[in-house]
């Protein structure tokens, strides 16, 4: 059982570095746009993943948190400290949920495992964030982030963990 419970949050997690990397420079001050066209006021791209990280970290728990850095609030991280920041509190979590399935912990008042599916839940949501703001900022991504990180679930999508070998530019 735990095989798969790490096998889904591992392919979870290869979709959110998949989509660190490959981001634009330009991209990490996107931000959604109000109905009136305006920029909101809310977390821009940069933000929104140290939000994703500082959420993993409030649930590592103190056991795995060797190794797993803390952002100060408003600080912007950048995509290095980004990628070992998510790489670092992805195996804290697999730990986590290690110890979970062997102790038969519990969540909060729900079973253990539901925190997999809180992670993943909150995480898909920003996701769409993220993809938004850049959409709505004109920053082009790969062809692979349209279906690739839905195809990548059933099955493992060719270059979803290599590096870019070019960067991406904003649409024209």
């Amino acid at each position: 059982m735990i095989e798969g419970i790490l096998e889904c949050w591992r392919t979870h997690d290869e979709i959110n570095l998949y989509l660190l990397r490959h981001i634009p420079d330009e991209g990490f001050d996107a931000v959604t746009l109000l109905k009136n066209g305006q920029p909101s006021k809310g977390r821009n791209v940069a933000r929104i993943f140290c939000h994703l990280h500082e959420v993993r970290r409030s649930h590592i728990g103190r056991d795995f948190l060797k190794g797993v850095p803390a952002f100060a609030d408003e600080y912007v991280p950048t995509r290095a400290e980004l990628l070992q920041a998510f790489e670092a509190a992805g195996k804290g979590i697999e730990q986590r949920l290690c110890r979970t399935v062997q102790e038969n912990a519990r969540f909060k008042e729900r079973s253990g495992l539901a925190l997999l599916g809180y992670l993943i839940s909150h995480e898909a949501h920003h996701r769409g964030q993220i993809v938004l703001a850049l959409k709505q900022s004109a920053i082009r991504m790969p062809e692979l982030m349209k279906f690739g990180i839905w195809m990548h679930w059933s099955k493992p999508q060719p270059g979803i963990l290599e590096e870019p070998t070019a960067p991406v530019r904003r649409a024209e």
